[in-house]
């Protein structure tokens, strides 16, 4: 892993994190080190498995994103609302990300972002989950890191498991919600 570039991707055991992770793995240009808050799950033992430096770490404590971002070129960042579903715990969540690659001299940083709605419609609307992810992007931009945010604002599953399509009693029509 010392001859390659590292990359830290955040979520690394979740679907957006792991999918990254692999694809760096399989690309075999850079190392991976891949940060979860669990590293006896499943899914960071297969990263461990396929090559990756799996590492424990919490996107709330400073001293843990350090650690995490040390020594890294570039990093995967996608932060998770629904964990606490507070919007200002996820703006800190990405602000520290933000300043620690900006302190560290990170060369770029891969941010899962979504649109500022409140500042967007001038405060008409608000979508805590789109606008803390908003503010972040703002903020890695107002501090001058190097990132590019990707947009994914639903997956493909969502419609296998929470939004599975649910089929009218009267049949005429599907309604998505959660399963039981």
């Amino acid at each position: 892993m010392a001859s390659k570039k590292v990359i830290t991707v955040f979520g690394a055991t979740g679907a957006q994190g792991g999918s990254v992770a692999r694809a760096i793995l399989e690309s075999k240009k850079f190392a991976v080190r891949a940060v979860t808050r669990d590293v006896t799950r499943p899914n960071a033992l297969e990263l461990q498995r396929l090559g990756a430096e799996v590492v424990k770490g919490d996107l709330n404590d400073k001293a843990s994103v350090d650690s995490a971002l040390k020594g890294a070129y570039g990093a995967f960042l996608v932060t998770n609302f629904w964990d606490a579903l507070n919007k200002d715990k996820e703006v800190f969540q990405g602000k520290l990300v933000a300043d620690t690659a900006k302190h560290l001299g990170l060369k770029h940083v891969v941010y899962s972002g979504l649109e500022n709605v409140k500042r967007l419609t001038d405060g008409k609307l608000q979508v805590p989950h789109f606008d803390s992810k908003g503010e972040v992007e703002e903020y890695f931009w107002s501090i001058g890191i190097p990132m590019t945010s990707v947009r994914v604002a639903a997956y493909f599953e969502n419609f296998l498991t929470a939004w599975r399509p649910v089929k009218a009693s009267d049949g005429d029509y599907y309604t998505l919600g959660k399963t039981k």
